[in-house]
């Protein structure tokens, strides 16, 4: 067992010499990954008409997954777990409504079957996620700029 333990310290130290960016895009490639799979999953089973409920479902079962692999493979944080997990799904949510908007304008507008839909999808909320994780879910100050914006506005 100390072993296996040992090898993975080496294996984690490895990954954490890559770039940030390149890390968030493996990890995001396999939570993306993840994510599609619980989607097509559940539109096979309840059908086309439920895809913005099996987005939503897909959205909801990945989130622990997500936050577990972008905190410790990505960001590498030692942050407050219940804190980080309420701003990252804070994002996932904002991450969510962009997503159901596009699926909804690509599969109405354009006629895209929801499979390709979702994949286009996708592709337009990667930088956004990265963004809003990066600067605000797993950054201790994140939050008090978002506050130091809110209060300049007023």
């Amino acid at each position: 067992m100390k072993t296996l333990f040992n090898l993975y310290l080496k294996l984690f130290h490895f990954w954490m010499h890559f770039p940030q960016k390149l890390r968030f895009l493996l990890v995001g490639g396999y939570n993306t990954l993840f994510s599609y799979v619980l989607f097509v999953l559940f539109v096979n089973f309840f059908g086309n008409e439920t895809a913005q409920i099996s987005l939503l479902a897909a959205y909801v079962i990945s989130s622990v997954n997500n936050y577990l692999t972008q905190k410790f493979y990505v960001f590498n944080t030692r942050g407050d777990y219940w804190q980080e997990y309420i701003k990252c799904c804070s994002v996932w949510l904002a991450s969510y409504g962009v997503n159901a908007v596009l699926l909804f304008l690509l599969m109405h507008l354009l006629h895209l079957n929801p499979y390709i839909g979702q994949l286009s999808a996708i592709v337009c909320v990667i930088v956004f996620n990265y963004v809003l994780l990066k600067h605000f879910a797993f950054d201790s100050s994140g939050l008090k700029r978002i506050k130091q914006l809110f209060t300049r506005w007023r």
